[in-house]
């Protein structure tokens, strides 16, 4: 692992990472990513105690890593110190199985009808929130029990990739992913779907990097066979995107046996709409849209798309569709940072961080938000109350003339 060994001593303490860091705006008492992480880290290499619960409030997003301009792997010293960090026994249970949403979702897809309503209880809501800590406002997304697993390529000599689903596609959103394959077909591309589980990122957010190096090491081996079959590998969540495409080589780049099948597996990854991008680059996209009447649209693009290097494809897709009105609110993080809003102690400061978003989305008035990640999505609508869809959902409806919110 350790990129950040090379880098450390680069950090000049010029603060550019806390210029860009949307918690430091929104509660003045964060002390910010260069404090958290070149800073303790130089007293941690010394083996002094310098523990804190400052650490739980990075959501992650990346930004430090971007804006600084010596490389400096702030984001990754943070995570490898949040995953050291001590905490109360209710919380770290409480974690542990935020950290695990492929047993959540395999335990409350069992019985969806049952879970959906008990989850959606007042009564049940301030029970998480007095024993688990789960934020009482907040609603979880509806849970279902069918499997995309068979939805796989048989059309000869269509091109084929490998589709990794996501924990959210599997167990929440499997419209979208019926969504994500339709694209394909129209693109005369036939989808494989990948049976591996969480991409880790989760375990790494919630402090637990024994559980993100084994979910990385249960994907390369499926992963891997599919790069050597010289198969793409498409995701069409970003935050599973920004993992697969640097988890691989971070978590298990120090084993030799395994380093090179990482770094071939990263190569190969692609978010859905960077691969329709380039084929519209190349001129092999399928552009017979129809007209579409929608209303405004607002267009909120994630942190972890940024982090990739990616220039809002979908945005630009979406804006080669006929009658398609669609606006980039370019209003900063959203605040949930996946699992971060759910967690009662964070709900206002993940409140606080999204308010830009939530005004500028206010103020364009839209029928619908627009997200490719699946929390952000919920971030926006419950701060809004504006419906919010994934990209791929309004680019379907272009090829199929069905409306995005019709079941």
């Amino acid at each position: 692992m350790r990129h950040s060994d090379v880098t450390l001593d680069n950090c000049l303490k010029c603060s550019d990472c806390n210029s860009v860091c949307p918690v430091m705006t929104a509660h003045p008492a964060y002390p910010g990513p260069k404090h958290l992480g070149p800073e303790l880290e130089r007293f941690r290499r010394e083996g002094l105690p310098c523990d804190s619960d400052w650490l739980e409030y990075c959501l992650g997003c990346e930004r430090c890593d971007m804006a600084c301009p010596n490389q400096v792997n702030v984001a990754e010293l943070i995570i490898e110190a949040k995953g050291r960090h001590k905490k109360p026994p209710m919380r770290r249970l409480r974690d542990y199985l935020l950290a695990r949403p492929g047993l959540l979702g395999m335990v409350l897809s069992v019985a969806p009808q049952v879970t959906d309503r008990l989850l959606a209880l007042g009564a049940m809501k301030k029970l998480m929130s007095w024993t688990a800590g789960i934020a009482a406002e907040r609603s979880f997304p509806a849970y279902h029990r069918e499997s995309l697993a068979g939805h796989q390529g048989h059309r000869v000599g269509a091109e084929r990739v490998m589709f990794y689903l996501g924990c959210s596609m599997r167990y929440n959103e499997q419209k979208l992913g019926r969504a994500c394959f339709s694209l394909l077909t129209h693109n005369d591309i036939e989808a494989e779907v990948s049976q591996s589980a969480c991409c880790g990122y989760p375990a790494l957010a919630n402090g637990d990097p024994a559980e993100a190096r084994c979910r990385v090491r249960a994907n390369l081996e499926e992963l891997s066979a599919a790069v050597d079959r010289g198969l793409p590998i498409l995701t069409a969540c970003t935050s599973c995107g920004q993992m697969l495409k640097t988890g691989f080589t971070a978590l298990l780049g120090d084993d030799p046996a395994l380093a090179e099948k990482a770094r071939k597996v990263e190569a190969a990854i692609y978010d859905l709409g960077e691969f329709l991008m380039l084929r519209a680059e190349q001129g092999r996209l399928n552009t017979r849209f129809a007209e579409i009447r929608h209303g405004a649209l607002a267009y909120h693009s994630p942190c972890h798309q940024t982090t990739q290097g990616l220039a809002r494809p979908w945005y630009h897709l979406l804006r080669q569709v006929p009658g398609m009105e669609i606006e980039d609110m370019n209003a900063g993080c959203c605040g949930m940072a996946g699992t971060f809003g759910f967690k009662q102690e964070k709900y206002a400061v993940s409140m606080a961080v999204g308010n830009k978003l939530f005004q500028a989305i206010e103020q364009a008035a839209p029928e619908l938000a627009v997200s490719e990640c699946p929390t952000c999505r919920m971030q926006m609508t419950h701060g809004t109350g504006v419906p919010s869809v994934h990209p791929a959902e309004l680019l379907l409806e272009a090829y199929d003339g069905k409306d995005a919110l019709a079941s």
